[in-house]
């Protein structure tokens, strides 16, 4: 219903908007009868409402039609639905959703626009679909949330038993995708994907060196709470370099890079493209992003199957 309101005041925005030339034939240049005598003020005061009316209808049918998608998100009704599935899991405190909830940064300069840049994608649909040729990306849900945010497919878990049940997707699950910003929840997933999931299957998302830092520093704190003598060690968790001097527009766009791991918990850092050409058309920048990520990706196909879910 949503998406279908929004689809008609949309049109209904335009058509006003765009009735510009029509509307002044009638009010001032062809005026005649009643409408000639009304004052040339009204006239186009007229005109300006329709208008702006116009370009807010217009602009309130992209929310009506967010809110619809919303409505139309899959919702995972239990866990239990993944087993004999391939599935990667993503983690993030749930802070971030508000800005994982908002359009990916536009890439600078000229040329047609990306797929990805275009209106409606959100950050986090940005993110999954890097990773949805590998497997559902599926995420926990925020406890109380009336509408998913549009991205991975949500499933939710009683607040009491939300870490042996995170434990055990952990276990099943093809790759972890995590965000590493500070959170209590994420420093506990962390450690328990340190003690329960192969080095390779584990990525970190960086989008910030603060963010970052403050994870590195929690994680080492909750590890040193919860670990013991069968754990194996905390990874390294290094400095992220400098980007490099890459030739073209710089593209100032929030994810970083991302950390990954070999098996001897070895990290290795792939950066986000830094830079894109000036003159581009429509797939260039789809085609750069993969060919950046592409160690990452190459890395996570290659993994044999997880044990399934119990």
């Amino acid at each position: 219903m949503f998406s279908v309101l929004a689809w008609a005041l949309g049109a209904l925005g335009l058509l006003l908007s765009f009735s510009g030339y029509a509307m002044y034939k009638v009010l001032v240049s062809e005026a005649d009868g009643d409408v000639a005598r009304l004052p040339l003020w009204v006239r186009l005061l007229i005109m300006a409402v329709v208008f702006v009316a116009g370009i807010l209808l217009f602009a309130g049918s992209g929310g009506l039609l967010k809110r619809g998608r919303r409505h139309r998100h899959r919702i995972i009704p239990s866990f239990d639905e993944l087993v004999g599935e391939r599935y990667l899991l993503y983690l993030r405190p749930f802070s971030i959703d508000p800005l994982m909830a908002l359009p990916p940064a536009e890439a600078p300069g000229w040329g047609f626009r990306s797929p990805f840049e275009l209106p409606g994608l959100t950050q986090e649909e940005f993110l999954v679909r890097q990773f949805r040729g590998l497997g559902r990306v599926v995420a926990i849900g925020q406890p109380g949330e009336r509408l998913p945010e549009i991205g991975a497919e949500r499933g939710y878990l009683p607040v009491e038993e939300w870490q042996e049940s995170v434990s055990r997707l952990l276990r099943g699950t093809h790759a972890v995708i995590m965000t590493a910003s500070p959170g209590p929840g994420t420093m506990w997933e962390f450690t328990e994907a340190v003690r329960t999931v192969a080095p390779a299957r584990l990525l970190l998302l960086v989008y910030g060196d603060e963010d970052y830092h403050a994870f590195r520093e929690g994680v080492a704190q909750e590890y040193a709470t919860r670990s013991s003598a069968e754990w194996p060690p905390l990874p390294r968790l290094p400095d992220i370099p400098p980007a490099p001097y890459v030739k073209g527009l710089p593209w100032d766009f929030p994810l970083e890079g991302i950390l990954s791991f070999d098996p001897r918990w070895r990290p290795r850092f792939t950066r986000f493209p830094p830079a894109v050409p000036r003159v581009r058309h429509v797939w260039t920048i789809r085609r750069l992003v993969r060919r950046e990520l592409k160690p990452v990706l190459d890395q996570v196909s290659r993994l044999p199957p997880a044990p399934s879910l119990a």
